[in-house]
Order: structure tokens, then C-alpha cells, then sequence
């Protein structure tokens, strides 16, 4: 039953994704390409700036920023987290000072970070890092208050070290808030860093939109949009795949007992 709804599921995106394509072809033929370029349009030009080397660059430079503001979100965001989690004063200092941050639109990080450490100084990294903090930070705040206390003092009332006590209990405990975080964070992350790069001007996929704007080329802002769509669904499946296989992989673990 499971494998006939996941093929039914499939085939449902699938016919989503043909019907917007679809749609996507008929509204190009009522305006010319310097309104709407058709797909066919968008994925030649794709191709040509490929061609001419000022593809990649973008695209490496936009990913190296997404990385490194998701990993210093994660770290800062799970650290904080789990020590809330754990002491309740820390949870009501910093708590208040989270949810203010996440209440701050993105966009106005980045006009901030323009004027702290100027367009090639980080102000990128920054913003997607004060994104995607928040939800590292909850997670990992739920996933604390959810740990099996009682599984944990019995591990001390039977003196299993803490080195054990955090590798068998606590992390398995915390892994699916973390993995949903990562599901959710991976699209945030990933637009975020675009429309703080386009802000910007200099330089990443965003800026290359923001110049192809300026010169009217909408081709050129179709093919990178068509870019980071496909690359934003991309990565949101991988991450939702990972999720997945850590829950099979936890569900093998258990029905085998601890080892």
C-alpha cells in the first residue's frame, strides 16, 4: 500500500509540474520574450551563459555563502538551544531575544549588514545566519524538554558514562528536531542568500540577476530563476531523502536493541 500512494504521490507532482509548464508556454505566447520568455527561450540562454563561463562562478560563490551561514547558524543556533533546553534562566533571557530575531524580516538584516561590513565583507553570510538561527535554536529547545528523563537517570543511577549517555540517548533524541530544521532551513537558506545577494549588487546569482535586470535582459533573470528553482527543489529533496533515511535507519536500530 505504502509503495502504491508514494507512485500516486509522484505522479501527482508530476502532473503538477507538466500543467505549470504548460501554463508557463501559453502565457509566453501572449507577450514577447522581453515580457515573458517561453521555456525554451530560458533554457537556451541557460545554456549560453554556461557557455561563456559566467555560470558557474555565480553559482559556486552563492553555494559557498549558503554553506557557510548554514553552518554557523547551526552550530550557534543547536549550541544555544540545547543549553536553553537545559537551564531554565538561560531559556528566559534568551528566548525573548530569539523570537525578536526571527520577527525581523530578512531584508532588513541586509540593508543593516550593507551598512556594518559593506557588500564583500560577509553581509551575506550574516543575514543567512540570523535566518536560519531561530529555527536551530527551537528545535533544539524542544528537543531537550523532550529528552527521556527517566531513561536518563537511569543511566546514572547505573553509572554508564556521559560520553555514552550522550552518543546512545541524548543525540539520537535530538537528531529528528534537527533534521526537520535542516529540512526547513535548506529552502530558507537557499532564497535567502539570493535576494541578499541581489540587494548587494556585487557579486553571486543574485547579483547577476540584479544586472541582468538592469539591462533589460529578462531572459537572462528567467534562466537564473529557473536555476535556483530547480537547485532550491533539488536540495529540499535531498534533505527531506537524509530526514528519511535517518527515521529508517533509527526504526532498524531499535528493532535490533542498542548495541
Amino acid at each position: 500500500m505504502q509503495i502504491s500512494t508514494t507512485g500516486h504521490s509522484k505522479w501527482q507532482s508530476a502532473f503538477t509540474y507538466v500543467m505549470l509548464l504548460l501554463i508557463w508556454v501559453g502565457l509566453a505566447r501572449l507577450y514577447p520574450p522581453v515580457i515573458l520568455p517561453g521555456p525554451r527561450e530560458t533554457l537556451q540562454t541557460l545554456f549560453t551563459l554556461h557557455e561563456k563561463g559566467v555560470l558557474v562562478k555565480p553559482l559556486l560563490l552563492s553555494l559557498l555563502r549558503l554553506g557557510a551561514g548554514f553552518g554557523l547558524s547551526f552550530l550557534l543556533g543547536t549550541g544555544l538551544g540545547v543549553w536553553a533546553g537545559a537551564r531554565e534562566s538561560v531559556y528566559r533571557l534568551v528566548s525573548p531575544a530569539v523570537s525578536l530575531l526571527q520577527a525581523i524580516p530578512p531584508v532588513s538584516w541586509m540593508l543593516l549588514a550593507i551598512l556594518w561590513l559593506g557588500v564583500d565583507g560577509g553581509a551575506q553570510i550574516f543575514v543567512v545566519a540570523l535566518a536560519l538561527f531561530p529555527v536551530f535554536f527551537f528545535n533544539s529547545l524542544q528537543g531537550v524538554r523532550q529528552l527521556p528523563r527517566e531513561l536518563l537517570e537511569m543511566a546514572r543511577v547505573f553509572g554508564i558514562s556521559r560520553r555514552k549517555q550522550v552518543r546512545d540517548i541524548i543525540l539520537p533524541a535530538l537528531a529528528p528536531f534537527w533534521s526537520a530544521a535542516l529540512t526547513v532551513n535548506i529552502g530558507i537558506g537557499w532564497k535567502t542568500i539570493v535576494m541578499a545577494e541581489l540587494i548587494s549588487g556585487q557579486t553571486g546569482i543574485g547579483a547577476a540577476m540584479n544586472t541582468a535586470r538592469v539591462y533589460l535582459k529578462t531572459e537572462e533573470v528567467m534562466a537564473w530563476t529557473l536555476l535556483v528553482a530547480l537547485l532550491g527543489l533539488a536540495m529540499e529533496a535531498i534533505a527531506r531523502k537524509f530526514t528519511l533515511s535517518r527515521k529508517r535507519g533509527r526504526r532498524v536500530y531499535d528493532s535490533n536493541g542498542s548495541r
